[in-house]
């Protein structure tokens, strides 16, 4: 076929995955949520499993918020009837701080297929965007769409859009508008698992700026929830993590939708405390990796890079849909092909990078098979490889990543 050359190729793998993309799109929808949109109340969805598995849970924490009983989503058996009254289904206890109900207090104020419309469009349209910026191009967004993580978070109606748009906003900005982008950095503090590492990352960088508004935002959604659901929530909040973790680490149905090397560990018939000592060389090999380059003079595209798979090394609690964070660096790492030359190999690697989490994924939930962190292995040696590559480059060849 002489008109598939070299320049058409990336067109029309990406025509194949824009239309894979729609048919599973607009397939999920008419076939899971289309018979209840035709035959439910736009209010009571009251069906099992719901549309979006998750977003039962944000929409009820939400209701209870906002008809007084905002400590309430902490009483699991509370939060579970009014779930269940409102929508049929029940799902986790409320593992969330309160600045994250700070968050999805708007939630309920509309009914509930009408909230999950708006939470996907707004929280989806801001991650789009971010991937967009770190990478523009006009495939872009098809990339974006067919990657796992995405719909991972879109069929669960889940936070993992906000995450990532939120992260990689605020490392964007770090260049060019600091303090903006450490308070975009210090909103991620509404899930304190993914935030832990920033500020470490930010103060071996010297970004100053970033990391006093990275320190303002978090202490500002802190005070906000405060004072909208009252100090004691905290209190109550506090008092409910150990039970809250400790319901994490003993449901097994939960640890196939977690790729971690704790709850690889806890299926391959550990204790718990063992599980915690193999995880935790792995949280100090995200913390090396943190301390290494943003250390050093690794391009701003390497260190944000590395502090987003840190990140979901370091977490014991990542779950499927918090996959739209590797979204982030696979963006990143294609830009500095395309703009400063492809490495050998490093196409093939990085697209079987950004094909390896729906493999693992079924390995997993099918096959019952602990594999852990696998869908970072590829990543982790794409930024090691393109950080020796750049410093072995000489002085006068090169060349600083454009702002992230």
């Amino acid at each position: 076929m002489p008109w598939l050359n070299r320049e058409r190729m990336p067109l029309v793998v990406s025509l194949v995955l824009a239309a894979f993309c729609l048919s599973l799109y607009i397939g999920t929808i008419w076939r899971k949520w289309g018979p209840i949109l035709r035959s439910q109340s736009l209010m009571a969805p009251k069906v099992n499993p719901p549309v979006a598995l998750d977003f039962p849970l944000h929409w009820s924490a939400s209701f209870l918020a906002l008809s007084g009983e905002p400590a309430a989503v902490y009483d699991y058996n509370r939060l579970k009837t009014v779930e269940k009254d409102l929508t049929g289904f029940s799902s986790l206890p409320w593992p969330y701080p309160p600045n994250a109900l700070l968050i999805d207090l708007p939630l309920a104020l509309a009914p509930y297929f009408v909230s999950l419309a708006i939470w996907l469009t707004v929280t989806m349209g801001a991650y789009l965007l971010v991937l967009y910026k770190i990478a523009p191009h006009r495939l872009t967004l098809f990339w974006a769409l067919a990657f796992f993580g995405t719909f991972a978070n879109f069929i669960q109606g889940q936070n993992g859009f906000l995450s990532a748009a939120l992260l990689g906003g605020g490392l964007l900005l770090l260049e060019n508008s600091p303090l903006m982008g450490g308070m975009l950095l210090g909103l991620l503090s509404y899930k304190p698992h993914l935030a832990a590492l920033i500020p470490l990352a930010l103060l071996l960088g010297r970004r100053w700026q970033a990391l006093g508004g990275t320190m303002v935002s978090g202490m500002c959604m802190i005070l906000a929830s405060a004072a909208v659901f009252g100090l004691d929530i905290w209190g109550i909040f506090l008092k409910n993590i150990h039970d809250t973790i400790n319901n994490l680490h003993t449901q097994p149905l939960w640890f196939y939708k977690m790729p971690s090397i704790f709850a690889a560990a806890r299926l391959s018939g550990l204790e718990v405390a063992t599980a915690w000592i193999f995880h935790g060389v792995v949280m100090l090999a995200a913390v090396a990796l943190v301390v290494w380059l943003w250390s050093g003079p690794a391009s701003p595209a390497i260190r944000a890079s590395a502090l987003v798979l840190a990140i979901l090394l370091f977490s014991p609690h990542i779950w499927y849909y918090d996959l739209t964070l590797l979204a982030l660096p696979l963006a990143w790492l294609w830009r500095e092909g395309r703009t400063k030359g492809w490495l050998p190999r490093e196409q093939l690697l990085l697209l079987a990078s950004w094909a390896i989490p729906i493999v693992s994924f079924s390995m997993a939930v099918d096959l019952k098979w602990p594999h852990g962190p696998l869908y970072l292995v590829g990543p982790l040696i794409l930024v090691v490889q393109r950080y020796y590559w750049e410093r072995h480059q000489p002085p006068k060849l090169r060349v600083v990543a454009p702002s992230c």
